[in-house]
């Protein structure tokens, strides 16, 4: 990465905790972890969380966030390892990515069918994930996305 390289912000979320590392030229890289996770913040089920679940796990993300944000550049790209995003597959496709990224419009979409389910709303429960963690993957990037003023994930390896 050299001097004029955009900064980029790699997140690896995992089943117990979150990772983030900050590549920000010509700065060291900086490193975060967080006690946040896919099974922390709701048992993992195929019905999805509960609506207190989901306002519990959305405070929890948002004080990990406040940690991070005043270190984060304007202008930094969110990038994701496939593996990381395998969560999101629906039918055995990476729900979203359109040309190497998810914008935040997706991921929004994907929180707003999570939280109709949490309600009980019966139009919502064909839109579940291959793997029940991917409902809390959702949220963890809609809140990161929401707080750090992005507009997309960025599938990088």
């Amino acid at each position: 990465m050299n001097a004029s390289a955009p900064a980029v912000l790699r997140l690896t979320v995992g089943a117990t905790s979150t990772a983030l590392v900050l590549e920000a030229p010509p700065a060291a890289p900086r490193q975060w972890v967080w006690p946040v996770g896919t099974a922390t913040l709701w048992p993992q089920r195929h019905g999805g969380p509960s609506p207190v679940a989901i306002e519990n796990a959305i405070q929890a993300v948002e004080d990990q966030i406040e940690r991070v944000a005043p270190h984060v550049p304007a202008g930094v790209r969110l990038v994701v390892s496939s593996d990381g995003l395998a969560p999101l597959r629906r039918a055995g496709a990476i729900d979203g990515l359109t040309h190497g990224a998810i914008a935040l419009v997706q991921i929004e979409q994907a929180y707003q069918w999570l939280a109709a389910r949490a309600m009980g709303a019966p139009s919502a429960r064909a839109f579940v994930f291959d793997d029940p963690s991917g409902d809390a993957l959702v949220l963890i990037l809609r809140e990161v996305l929401h707080h750090l003023g992005l507009d997309a994930v960025h599938l990088g390896d």
